[in-house]
């Protein structure tokens, strides 16, 4: 899969952790640009200010389409098809100590859109799933001002991700 970029904190205007001794917790996750009728699926997180690609953490004994499959049907209440790949972000969170992998994919929504099954702290952040075209997500991800360090670091993450997919479409 392509790299795209790297995101540290240096991209907020921070200074970046430079021990060179330091160990990064790895997290790998999967993520798609779900495609329906020439929309794609975003989830605004009301209560941090931002909106997000599906998808999520890959899980102990899971690979990175299981987990992929298993997350948009989550957060969106539908199936997929992968399309193709998107692209690899590396994001270095020196506040969580953490090196996180996102793998994005291309993907069509397969069949019926049932509700999604968001958890309780999905539900407590005020997730909500909307279609919007590409360009309105990428509109609407440049306006976002996320109030927490995590929250940053997924619009950057996203953003490019949807400017890359953006490119293929």
């Amino acid at each position: 899969m392509e790299w795209i970029r790297e995101i540290d904190s240096t991209d907020f205007g921070k200074e970046r952790k430079t021990d060179p001794d330091k160990k990064y917790r790895l997290r790998k996750a999967s993520r798609a640009i779900v495609i329906n009728n020439s929309k794609i699926a975003l989830l605004f997180v009301s209560k941090h200010n931002y909106h997000k690609l599906p998808g999520g953490g890959v899980e102990s004994g899971e690979d990175l389409e299981t987990a992929l499959h298993r997350e948009i049907l989550e957060e969106t209440g539908c199936n997929i098809k992968i399309k193709q790949d998107i692209g690899m972000i590396i994001e270095y969170r020196d506040d969580k100590d953490m090196r996180q992998e996102s793998y994005c994919y291309l993907a069509e929504v397969d069949g019926e859109i049932k509700e999604p099954s968001f958890t309780e702290e999905e539900k407590d952040d005020g997730f909500k799933l909307i279609w919007v075209t590409i360009d309105d997500a990428i509109a609407l991800l440049k306006k976002d001002r996320p109030k927490t360090e995590s929250g940053k670091f997924i619009n950057k993450r996203d953003l490019a991700f949807i400017e890359k997919a953006r490119t293929v479409l």
